[in-house]
């Protein structure tokens, strides 16, 4: 199996969730949702480092929870939004051009080791990848409250993280957004306007994004059922 590095922006705060602090230290049966997404990768044997975007003012708190994962070799200021984040973690990086760097939320705690070595795979053989599911959902284009248009749905993806590639195509995808003024929503975006294609591996639904009180409630679900109870 291909090595890989993983960048894990984790820079956000808790507003939509009523929190004053990152909604990453919230507890979810006895652990922080960060630790429960780290211990993925500190587990993973393919795995050489995992690189965190943090907030300054999270600095000291996330080095002293994150003292006992051996494999998290940095703590780097993020920016004002995600995709300025992750670029400050890939300029700080000194990586050969083809060792695998992968982007994972820090609020997707459920990924499986299972999914990344499926996207490993796929990057090694196409360049690019992501994890992604089939929308079970009918998706309309509305404006001004009205439908303008139903996508056929047998197209439609929904997108999930990690994604990654080489850290060469990565880096410079990035570089060139960044020159280019363009804003995407996600690092597969970059990857598609730098010309790369993306390849998308099918995940699990159960690797949500806990950013909402209703996540939580999911998330609680989704531990009972591993048989991990513990309180949200």
């Amino acid at each position: 199996m291909k090595k890989y590095h993983v960048v894990i922006p984790a820079a956000g705060k808790g507003t939509r969730m009523g929190r004053e602090y990152n909604k990453l230290l919230i507890k979810m049966g006895g652990q922080t949702i960060l630790e429960r997404t780290i211990e993925v990768f500190e587990n993973d044997a393919s795995c050489e480092g995992i690189h965190l975007a943090i907030h300054p003012r999270d600095r000291a708190q996330f080095s002293s929870l994150l003292r006992p994962y051996h494999k998290v070799k940095s703590l780097i200021d993020g920016g004002a939004e995600r995709q300025e984040s992750i670029h400050n973690v890939l300029n700080a990086l000194t990586l050969t051009d083809d060792t695998i760097v992968i982007v994972h939320d820090g609020a997707r705690p459920f990924i499986t080791q299972d999914a990344i070595h499926q996207l490993l795979l796929a990057i090694d053989r196409h360049g690019a990848a992501i994890i992604g599911v089939k929308s079970k959902d009918t998706i309309k284009v509305v404006q001004d409250q009205y439908v303008s248009e139903t996508l056929d749905r047998q197209y439609l993806w929904l997108v999930y993280t990690p994604q990654g590639a080489t850290f060469k195509n990565l880096k410079s995808a990035y570089d060139y957004a960044k020159n280019q003024k363009f804003q995407g929503t996600d690092d597969a975006s970059l990857l598609e306007f730098a010309g790369h294609r993306v390849f998308v591996v099918e995940g699990r639904y159960d690797n949500i994004k806990v950013t909402t009180e209703e996540d939580l409630l999911y998330a609680q679900a989704i531990l009972n059922e591993k048989g991990d109870v513990g309180h949200v």
